[in-house]
């Protein structure tokens, strides 16, 4: 008996059990409470993407594009729950089946609500005229507590907040908007529209995109419905991404236009010489006709071959250019070019069409996406006070060409994609900040949306 009491054989394992215990309960309560910590996270992700949905939907009525380029069909708290439930979080009961639910029935003891809600302010700022510019959405879930009972809870309240804000402060519409594609800035291009901007309706990652650093320049609110991707420098800064796409101004003219054809010309010439007014198929040797340096442009000019300004003319006059489709404009060598819109053109179209294209200097009709038949390259020095507007074409402005708008004007760009390269400039410092796309009927308001927490 005696050997016994004092022998130790497994009094190490005894003591290891018994340490254990407090361990294993330690360490339960860590996984528990990592579980929590998830719940938190999904619920922040959630809340963030339910408050810029929503916030999208005031942004689509604030755009005055309600029902045509945004869709307004559902309310703004329909849109923000429709979200949050994609995500797994929905009211206990009371809201539709939405598309794409991922909510099932909760375990016993568990709830969860979501809360979308519009403020006239938020931290200090003020929504103008007292309008609802601040979207809140609020992620709740209430679970029942297990180790944590030793801890005396007996509930897990989580939960997260996001509000997101629409600005209006880019109403105006841009100066160079690219369509589907991409505005690109490489080598040393300088672009300068301080008061009316720069935007791409293209959700790629590179929808403005900056390749290299060697002196690339621009100063200009810029904003894209998808991301911006730089190779240098810090450009992607000031570019405000994931915003509303922007409504093609002129959908109306490129459908006229797209429509008509030579045969609704009275008088049709394929002599070197375009004339106003009719349609010039400006076959020569060469397939080519050469604008160099006529006389004064004045009219509405239809060209169905290919046409080029090189060497050093000056072209000048009050114009618009239309180019069918398969038609080109080569712009190289080092002419001088200021042409403005014609104001009020003519042609075998609708007035309410001509109306709309009142300020075009010119307008490419390729029908192929993605095809370039616009071209200004070489040191062309030159402006359009107007609209070029090429929706299907890609628009290049490359070499050392200087497109500067003139004191009483301003220079809009509006089309599939648009690139800058080389050493060009546009210049667009004296567009007045109410600029709008002359003639284009429903101005298209400039709605952005970011998260404000």
């Amino acid at each position: 008996m005696r050997n016994m009491l004092h022998c130790r054989r497994g009094s190490a394992a005894f003591a290891t059990v018994v340490a254990l215990v407090p361990l294993i309960g330690t360490m339960a309560l860590g996984g528990e409470a990592a579980m929590w910590y998830v719940t938190q996270q999904r619920a922040q992700g959630t809340a963030d993407a339910a408050a810029y949905s929503a916030a999208l939907r005031l942004a689509c009525d604030a755009s005055g594009q309600a029902g045509t380029s945004c869709n307004n069909t559902q309310t703004y708290d329909y849109r923000g729950k429709e979200v949050a439930a994609q995500n797994a979080f929905c009211n206990a009961s009371g809201d539709p089946t939405y598309p794409g639910s991922k909510c099932v029935t909760l375990p016993s003891g568990m709830s969860q609500s979501v809360t979308i809600a519009q403020l006239t302010a938020w931290n200090g700022t003020n929504c103008a005229g007292g309008a609802n510019c601040f979207v809140q959405a609020t992620i709740t879930q209430t679970q029942p507590a297990y180790l944590a009972r030793m801890l005396g809870m007996s509930t897990i309240n989580l939960g997260a907040t996001a509000v997101a804000q629409v600005d209006g402060a880019l109403s105006q519409p841009p100066c160079v908007l690219a369509l589907t594609g991409s505005v690109t800035f490489q080598g040393a291009a300088t672009v300068s529209s301080p008061t009316c901007g720069i935007s791409s309706n293209s959700s790629a990652a590179n929808a403005i995109g900056f390749i290299g650093n060697a002196g690339i320049q621009v100063n200009a609110p810029s904003y894209t419905v998808g991301g911006c991707s730089q190779t240098g420098g810090s450009q992607c800064t000031g570019v405000k991404t994931y915003q509303q796409p922007i409504p093609d101004p002129l959908s109306a003219v490129n459908t006229a236009l797209a429509a008509l054809k030579t045969t609704a010309f009275a008088n049709r010439n394929s002599s070197t010489t375009p004339k106003p007014y009719e349609t010039c198929s400006c076959y020569n040797s060469s397939n080519n006709v050469t604008l160099s340096s006529p006389p004064a442009l004045s009219g509405t000019y239809y060209f169905s071959g290919n046409v080029r300004i090189n060497g050093t003319p000056t072209i000048t006059g009050q114009a618009t250019l239309i180019l069918f489709a398969g038609a080109t404009l080569t712009i190289t060598g080092n002419p001088t070019i200021q042409l403005t819109g014609m104001g009020a053109p003519s042609g075998p179209l609708a007035a309410t069409v001509l109306a709309k294209m009142a300020k075009i200097v010119i307008y490419d009709g390729e029908t192929t996406p993605g095809n370039q038949s616009v071209n200004i390259s070489g040191s062309a020095t030159s402006y359009f006070n107007g609209i070029v507007y090429a929706p299907n074409a890609n628009l290049t402005y490359a070499g050392n060409s200087s497109n500067v708008a003139p004191a009483t004007g301003c220079y809009e760009v509006i089309a599939a994609a648009v690139k800058f390269q080389g050493n060009t400039t546009l210049d667009n410092s004296k567009c007045p900040s109410s600029t709008t796309n002359p003639g284009s009927g429903a101005e298209p308001n400039v709605q952005t949306v970011r998260l404000v927490q």
